[in-house]
């Protein structure tokens, strides 16, 4: 072999190893590349799973939220009778029973007035085609502590929807252990559905 011979060998290996690099690299770069991609978007769907969590995590809690808030309303009372008698019938048992949790708790009623047709009920406003309304008004005189357990009754332990609308209190003359009640509590009932 000759000078010039000897010279190009190491220079082809040279070449050769540098060519070896350079493809080594290409290609390395692209699986990086690819590597890097591939994390990101597995990072991007990790997120998107999480924020689906975080939104289907909310949506559980609201739902049982809304469950413990439907159990919590009262139903309305439904009658069987004709509506249009305009009547205190057509709310069954629920003016007695106010009567009695009133009388059990000690409240002296002084009178009672009715209203069939409550011009501010927003249900008789909107809704007297499907629900009968009535407002009474009670006239009472009691102590404090009574009408609390009055009220805690009527808020807790009565079976039906009721509004308590109107809540007046004052003193009376004379004893002050007692005072005058002045309250408005309205009644509900659905209407029957009417058969074709």
């Amino acid at each position: 072999m000759n000078k010039k011979n000897k010279q190009i060998v190491p220079l082809c290996f040279l070449i050769a190893i540098v060519v070896f690099f350079a493809i080594l690299y290409t290609m390395s770069s692209a699986i990086f590349e690819e590597y890097k991609n591939a994390n990101d978007s597995q990072s991007a769907v990790k997120a998107e799973f999480e924020n689906y969590k975080i939104k289907y995590d909310q949506s559980k809690e609201k739902k049982e939220k809304d469950e413990i808030q439907l159990q919590s309303i009262k139903p309305v009372y439904e009658t069987t009778e004709n509506s249009d008698n305009e009547n205190l019938g057509v709310f069954g048992t629920m003016f007695e029973d106010i009567i009695k949790k009133a009388q059990y708790n000690g409240l002296l009623i002084r009178s009672i007035e009715y209203d069939m047709r409550p011009a501010d009920d927003s249900i008789f406003l909107n809704y007297s085609d499907s629900y009968n309304v009535c407002e009474l008004k009670f006239f009472f005189v009691g102590t404090y502590a009574q009408l609390k357990t009055f009220m805690n009754e009527l808020l807790s332990n009565f079976k039906y929807l009721i509004s308590i609308s109107r809540l007046n209190i004052t003193s009376f003359t004379g004893n002050t252990d007692y005072i005058l009640i002045n309250m408005s509590i309205t009644l509900y009932s659905k209407k029957p559905t009417k058969t074709k």
